[in-house]
């Protein structure tokens, strides 16, 4: 493991201690989710250049994808102010001047002119769930991006109506095991100016 990567490990841990940042307590178990982003890493990243991860947490994926591609730029959107300090600290720590912590909820900072569809691609972990997630991150993206997640197994057809409501082409798995799968949505069109809804609305009644 690189020292980098390491070192963010070790943060990890260690803030994990009084901020709840992910249910993994020892070193092993961090280092198995961070090996776990290297599904991200696997995936064609030619032509995107700004990427914005959704309810970012401890940093996973976009800490490790951010050390690997320091020509990327990655905006980590995170509602918990605790969270965000952490974010914050990994990034100067690490030096890792690719990185902007946008702190908010996806439902508010969606509708905001300098970040609804300015990037290449969203990203994110176990953030929402699948159908609540297309909501949350489709606004951020632009005509031409994708929408890039690690979600539990679904059927990727139950999500293709609320996928087209928001711009996006038809949902796909990739790489799905017993665990998890990676859920890739391209952007096909803009997002119609009413979403996202109102916080906590699409977590409640989900297009899907």
């Amino acid at each position: 493991m690189r020292p980098e990567i390491q070192r963010y490990a070790e943060l990890l841990l260690e803030w994990n201690r009084t901020v709840n940042l992910t249910g993994a307590r020892t070193l092993e178990q961090v280092e198995a989710l961070i090996a776990d982003a290297g599904a991200l890493v696997a995936a064609s990243w030619t032509g995107v250049a700004s990427v914005i991860d959704i309810g970012s947490g401890g940093g996973l994926p976009a800490v490790p994808l951010a050390l690997a591609m320091p020509e990327v730029r990655f905006t980590l959107l995170e509602a918990n102010a605790r969270k965000c300090a952490f974010l914050e600290h990994v990034a100067g720590t690490l030096g890792l001047t690719n990185v902007t912590v946008a702190p908010g909820r996806a439902e508010e900072l969606g509708h905001r002119p300098e970040l609804r569809e300015q990037f290449d691609r969203a990203i994110s972990r176990a953030a929402a769930r699948p159908e609540v997630l297309l909501e949350l991150a489709l606004p951020f993206v632009r005509t031409g991006g994708d929408l890039l997640a690690q979600v539990r197994p679904i059927d990727p057809h139950l999500l293709e109506p609320a996928a087209r409501l928001l711009g996006g082409g038809t949902p796909r798995l990739e790489h799905p095991t017993d665990g998890g799968a990676l859920l890739v949505v391209p952007k096909l069109a803009p997002t119609p100016a009413r979403f996202p809804r109102r916080s906590g609305l699409p977590d409640r009644k989900p297009l899907a």
